[in-house]
């Protein structure tokens, strides 16, 4: 009887922290895959510069950030180019503007910085395996977020912007 009941016990045990290792991973899975919603607090992105410094999306609380999802190559990207640097120019010290590379690597991020002359004012972060568009629900490029100075996300934008366009979304986040 004795050895049924420790055979029983050991059996809850086992099944018990199986269970609860797959509701881990279910919850994990979750957080990690369900992207951020209008209103929802964005994502803390951490990952490197393309100059090397390490970055953390919190960081920048203070001040409302437009964030870029974007690629070396992608022709609307290159066409909004001149437009973000505009922008950063003009409101770069009320509002952080943040550039996203989904996963093409240093070589031709650096290229398209200097290429493009993209002013250290923008901060142009690498992402090695795209691992943030999913967070942020990216499907393409280039696509926008405005993010208010407490880290709410209050625009989702899909397409090249002009300055204008920036400018009024970025208003909504909050800039002055």
């Amino acid at each position: 009887m004795r050895k049924e009941v420790r055979r029983n016990a050991v059996i809850f045990t086992v099944f018990a922290l199986i269970l609860l290792g797959f509701v881990y991973v279910i919850v994990t899975y979750i957080r990690y895959n369900t992207p951020v919603k209008l209103g929802g607090l964005a994502p803390n992105i951490q990952e490197n510069t393309v100059s090397g410094q390490s970055f953390s999306l919190e960081s920048l609380r203070g001040k409302p950030v437009l964030l870029n999802f974007f690629t070396p190559w992608c022709q609307p990207c290159i066409e909004e180019t001149p437009d973000l640097i505009a922008f950063a120019k003009e409101y770069g010290n009320d509002i952080h503007v943040v550039m996203i590379d989904r996963g093409d690597g240093p070589v031709m991020v650096q290229q398209y910085v200097s290429q493009y002359h993209v002013p250290d004012s923008i901060t142009v972060l690498l992402s090695p395996y795209d691992k943030w568009s999913s967070r942020y629900g990216v499907t393409g490029q280039p696509e926008t977020f405005f993010i208010t100075a407490n880290g709410k996300v209050v625009s989702h934008l899909i397409g090249p912007l002009t300055e204008s366009q920036m400018l009024s979304d970025a208003k909504a986040a909050g800039l002055h």
